[in-house]
């Protein structure tokens, strides 16, 4: 039986993600350590599936920790591709700790492709970021071709491993097929209200606050 890995699959994205594969019938794999996410996402996406023929299994591991990423997920399941979400993600965060965002964002990349390169899982969905293209020239609307230049530790770790990614799929020409998603700020939630941004602590960004005080968490924004 082959299956999907989702790595940061509890989380906002990866949620919703989850949500749309199993409505689909895929069987998936969801690694995450939990660090920004609640395992409660997770119930509740399975809960939200339509369909009864796909199935979900959640793996609490680190990507920074190979030999634990071998040992529960690749040696246990055979994957046809991976949509990689997992990752710090606070632009004013990187700052403060860089190391720590070079540290996870790219070693834990790493340690997957090296991964999906050895148990020849070559099909890979990658969740980069807006932030690789820094500062616009210009009002007009960016397209792909626009100069890359992240301006941050978080978008430089993204632009970083675009790079890797392309000379992996380089040096082994034809047997890779990698899609890079260069999101801006998604917002919103399923349909139900039942999953949606709800990350643990602090909010990086504002629609998590306005999302809260709609539902009567928090009284106001101040």
């Amino acid at each position: 039986q082959d299956w999907i890995l989702v790595t940061g699959g509890a989380g906002y994205i990866g949620s919703h993600t989850v949500v749309q594969l199993l409505d689909l019938g895929y069987h998936l794999v969801v690694v995450d350590n939990l660090c920004n996410s609640s395992e409660e996402a997770l119930y509740r996406a399975r809960e939200l599936s339509s369909n009864p023929n796909s199935s979900l299994v959640f793996i609490k591991v680190d990507l920074l920790d190979a030999e634990a990423l071998q040992r529960r997920v690749f040696d246990h399941f055979h994957f046809m591709a991976c949509i990689h979400f997992a990752g710090l993600k606070a632009v004013g965060e990187s700052s403060q700790i860089p190391l720590g965002y070079y540290q996870t964002n790219i070693t834990g990349t790493l340690n997957l492709v090296q991964l999906m390169q050895q148990y020849r899982c070559r099909n890979l969905i990658f969740s980069s970021s807006a932030t690789v293209y820094g500062l616009p020239r210009s009002d007009a609307p960016l397209t792909e071709k626009a100069p890359l230049g992240a301006m941050n530790p978080y978008g430089r770790t993204k632009l970083y491993i675009e790079q890797i990614l392309r000379d992996t799929a380089a040096s082994e020409p034809g047997r890779w097929n990698i899609v890079l998603l260069r999101y801006f700020n998604p917002v919103g939630a399923h349909e139900s209200g039942r999953i949606g941004e709800d990350p643990n602590g602090i909010p990086n960004n504002l629609m998590p606050f306005v999302s809260q005080v709609a539902i009567g968490r928090h009284e106001c924004i101040r």
